[in-house]
């Protein structure tokens, strides 16, 4: 099992997103990885939400994403 490329492109058009959006955190490595620790507990929010809630995956597919994005730029930053 791979990576399905629809997400590869999801994550990629969010990051250029994030990056006009927020591009100056990408210059510091701890405020990177705060966005990452945020991203993930809004990961961990929407899968709550949706059970509780009765939601579909909807929310919480775009919540990964976001967090894909954020791990993504922070492994760059890593020199990976």
């Amino acid at each position: 099992m791979g990576i399905n490329m629809d997400l590869i492109h999801e994550v990629n058009r969010e990051t250029e997103r994030a990056i006009a959006k927020w591009g100056e955190i990408d210059k510091d490595p701890h405020e990177m990885l705060n966005g990452v620790t945020e991203e993930l507990l809004e990961v961990l929010l929407a899968v709550v939400h949706a059970v509780n809630h009765r939601e579909g995956s909807a929310r919480v597919h775009e919540e990964i994403v976001h967090a894909i994005g954020v791990l993504a730029r922070l492994d760059e930053m890593a020199g990976n």
